[in-house]
């Protein structure tokens, strides 16, 4: 429906309109400038909508750069079976996605995965050979990257496996949610 020009354009527009809006309410919960009825919900909600803003914005710089993405509004994204993993982006407003990469057949060299979730899950499992390089991001939730565990408001790990530089196949996930949890795991098979 949407080419992927649009959709860019699309998600920069409403993470800016979301910006404008919530300054325009953290304007008005101050007093400085009276624009409805000021109060603390209003001065909250602006602050969320800035936050928001700013990470639809990232969400969508760090989309760009890669050629296939799937995207969905509602819903569950889930792997299935054998299939074969490139360079993507995996998008979805409110839903779960659940990657299964042991039965993936992973291309030598490195690969580049981002997996952006607004309101859910994100867990990945990950075979024992495969070299990884987890960015990890949450605004509120928890983020367990091979036992490197967070929980809270505004939480980021960064975590490379020692084999990342020597293994055959490597894999950079760059994950973010806005509400949500992220656990990424490797397994033996």
């Amino acid at each position: 429906m949407f080419t992927s020009r649009l959709r860019d354009v699309l998600a920069l527009t409403v993470g800016l309109y979301l910006i404008a809006v919530g300054i325009l309410f953290a304007i008005d919960s101050t007093g400085l400038r009276p624009l409805g009825t000021p109060s603390l919900v209003e001065g909250a909600a602006g602050l969320a909508l800035v936050a928001l803003g700013i990470l639809s914005l990232l969400a969508a710089m760090r989309a760009r750069r890669f050629a296939r993405r799937l995207s969905r509004a509602f819903g569950h994204v889930r792997s299935a079976g054998e299939w074969r993993l490139d360079d993507a982006v995996v998008r979805t407003v409110v839903g779960d996605i659940h990657l299964d990469l042991r039965s993936a057949e992973l291309p030598e060299g490195e690969t580049e995965l981002a997996l952006l979730c607004w309101l859910g899950t994100i867990q990945v499992r990950v075979p024992a050979h495969v070299g990884l390089d987890v960015e990890a991001q949450t605004f509120v939730g928890t983020v367990d990257v091979l036992g490197v565990r967070e929980e809270g408001v505004i939480r980021d790990i960064d975590v490379r496996t020692e084999d990342y530089e020597t293994a055959t196949h490597r894999l950079k996930l760059r994950l973010s949610t806005v509400i949500g949890e992220l656990l990424v795991v490797r397994s033996e098979r």
